[in-house]
């Protein structure tokens, strides 16, 4: 099949005959590409998580100029991803066509998590916006090297239908790990480190390592893995290529999907202000407290795969989306001095809805790629992938503008240097509808438009493959 279908094979038989029964690939190729995932999430759970309060409460910025610099660079991305999808599957190599740009990206990301927690302290708000817009910038470019040929791959690397949900159960579980080291360890970093600007500091120097590692790993264990070779020039303009990717409809219905659960990438951005303003609590905790939602995440992994078989991608992806709209409502009953096992109970079931979400998420988008594949005769993942992540950039950019636009709306008061400011109580209620009421509508959203996505294991099969 891998051989009609245009790919490249991963090596000698002696390789292929390591994998596990049922499955395509050795185990460690699926562990390595899912491990790369590491690089770009622990990155992106940092600057979700921590760097907007970072730029209010230590750069001196206005919550509405963080965000608006965050979503400004996320637009431009947006922008060029297609671009880059363009040159992702143009690429010729001897590593292939994605292979190269892991490895450039993987240094890019390293570089730009240092410039954003390592900039120059300017007591100027203009001079300090330009820098961190100019750092978010070059994050934005090295987040798109490493992601775009990085999702493009699963198309390439497997061709049957759950093999693929078990190949990005891999990645699922990077995403994990990304959480435990950076939504959990970077808090428990920055306190152990003393807080402040400092604090933040050492901590993206701590973690920078796990970035590099996790690249570097994933570009090497993929050397043997089944890839498509760049095809003959094809003189398909871009906007056309575009056009043609926009007439697949479960692709299209994908994007409108995740284009609502991504935004909640943004809005995870009032999660410290919560903790620290209504919770009352410290960074520690709420290092303790995604430390639970990332193992629970990666627990659920087993579940979601067996549910999935069982029940259907599309079934099991409802399932999961219902799990965080019960979860995002309860903020709504928490308050300070709540028992600390009752907050937990929520990172826990946080943790196993993202987990399906994720996952179930994922794996559709490479079934989109072969429908297209088996519809046109197309190779072209990349142009794929970077219209996915265009939707992914769109949408983590709306939430973080919501999220700032609004608390600055509703009075949140910025600082610098960490100093604590009494919030008036119109902040304090923007923060929780930030983190209840917001994410809740998005997946509710998102479960609407799922029910109009049709492209289930059968219709694959009975797409007729383009000779």
């Amino acid at each position: 099949m891998a051989a009609a279908a245009g790919i490249a094979p991963a090596g000698p038989a002696a390789a292929a005959a390591t994998a596990a029964p049922g499955r395509t690939l050795p185990t460690w190729v699926y562990a390595g590409w899912g491990f790369g995932t590491l690089a770009p999430a622990l990155v992106l759970s940092l600057t979700n998580i921590l760097l907007l309060r970072f730029m209010t409460d230590h750069v001196g910025l206005s919550a509405a100029v963080g965000a608006s610099l965050i979503a400004f660079s996320k637009i431009y991305d947006a922008v060029t991803d297609p671009l880059g999808g363009l040159l992702s599957d143009k690429t010729r190599s001897r590593w292939g066509r994605r292979r190269p740009w892991l490895l450039a990206g993987t240094l890019m990301l390293v570089v730009a998590m240092l410039a954003l927690f390592w900039g120059p302290s300017l007591q100027s708000p203009a001079a300090a916006a330009w820098y961190m817009g100019a750092a978010l910038i070059f994050y934005a470019t090295a987040y798109s090297a490493f992601s775009i040929p990085y999702m493009a791959m699963p198309a390439e690397m497997t061709q049957g239908y759950h093999d693929r949900s078990y190949l990005m159960s891999f990645r699922v579980y990077a995403v994990g790990l990304a959480g435990l080291a950076a939504s959990a360890g970077g808090p428990a970093l920055i306190a152990a480190y003393g807080g402040g600007l400092q604090g933040h500091r050492l901590m993206a120097l701590t973690l920078a390592p796990l970035v590099l590692a996790a690249g570097l790993v994933c570009f090497f264990a993929t050397a043997r893995a089944p890839f498509v070779p760049a095809p003959p020039a094809q003189r398909v303009p871009l906007a056309e290529q575009v056009r043609l990717a926009l007439a697949n409809r479960p692709f299209v219905i994908l994007l409108v999907i995740k284009f609502f659960t991504l935004m909640n990438l943004g809005t995870a951005a009032a999660t410290p202000f919560f903790f620290q303003r209504i919770l009352g609590l410290s960074d520690g905790f709420l290092g303790l407290y995604l430390l639970t939602s990332s193992v629970s995440l990666m627990a659920s992994q087993p579940l979601w795969l067996a549910v999935s078989r069982r029940l259907g991608k599309k079934r099991a992806y409802q399932i999961a989306l219902a799990i965080p709209v019960v979860v995002g409502v309860s903020w709504f009953l928490a308050a300070q001095g709540d028992p600390l096992a009752t907050i937990l109970l929520r990172g826990a079931f946080s943790g196993v809805g993202a987990g399906g979400v994720l996952l179930m998420g994922q794996s559709l988008l490479p079934d989109t790629m072969e429908y297209d594949y088996r519809r046109t005769g197309l190779r072209r993942e990349g142009v794929f992938s970077g219209l996915y992540t265009t939707m992914e950039k769109a949408a983590s950019a709306m939430g973080v503008s919501v999220v700032g636009a609004f608390l600055s709306a509703m009075g949140y008061v910025q600082s610098r240097g960490g100093v604590v400011v009494e919030q008036p109580p119109s902040a304090i209620l923007a923060i929780t509808i930030c983190i209840a009421v917001i994410p809740a509508s998005m997946n509710l959203l998102s479960a609407f438009a799922l029910l109009f996505y049709d492209l289930d294991e059968e219709k694959l099969k009975r797409t007729t493959r383009v000779a």
